[in-house]
């Protein structure tokens, strides 16, 4: 073989060399120098001391919401209307065009409280919420599952809301994220 078939080989190997050789044996870069911190030292707070009868002198009025012409004053309710705890509470369907999305009893519980029953069962079901709304427009989220449930849906704690109708809607979503028309009535006529 001839001699010149090796030398571009020996001149790559040599070259290569030289660079792993000069790669470890590189002047260490300098290291960054270090800058003080001070952490701040903690200060004393001075704990306060409360003062026996203050609530004494103290005058609390209650505050009273200006009367506006037109304008109807809430009147906040236990939701109960003095009715045992078990009985119907009356309700209007106003839409429920699938069997399984259903509200079909709303009762008293104790004090403040409905118990809603119903079904929110559909095929392939994703998940399934209740809405209350005082107008039938604006809605707010009482209660969201992803379980099929038949009979007791929520309990609802009327504290909060202002007397009269609540139309309550309840909506099942399948996995696709379609839905059938939802099922709405108006309770406490």
């Amino acid at each position: 073989m001839e001699s010149r078939h090796f030398l571009p080989l020996t001149l790559f190997i040599i070259a290569v060399t030289l660079m792993v050789a000069m790669a470890l044996h590189r002047a260490p870069m300098p290291a960054r120098p270090v800058i003080a911190r001070t952490t701040p030292l903690p200060t004393v707070t001075p704990t306060a001391t409360a003062t026996p009868g203050w609530w004494d002198e103290a005058d609390f009025a209650t505050p009273t919401l200006p009367s506006l012409p037109g304008v109807k004053k809430p009147a906040f309710s236990d939701g109960s209307g003095g009715a045992e705890p078990g009985q119907p509470v009356p309700f209007t369907t106003l839409s429920c065009p699938t069997a399984g999305v259903k509200i079909t009893e709303i009762r008293t519980a104790s004090g403040p409280w409905w118990h809603i029953f119903g079904v929110a069962d559909i095929p392939n079901l994703w998940y399934w919420k209740a809405e209350a709304s005082v107008d039938g427009e604006h809605w707010a989220m009482l209660y969201r599952s992803e379980q099929a449930t038949s009979g007791l849906l929520l309990r609802l704690n009327l504290t909060t809301l202002p007397g009269g109708p609540l139309h309550i809607r309840l909506t099942a979503v399948d996995r696709t994220g379609n839905y059938p028309g939802p099922c709405v009535v108006r309770a406490g006529e």
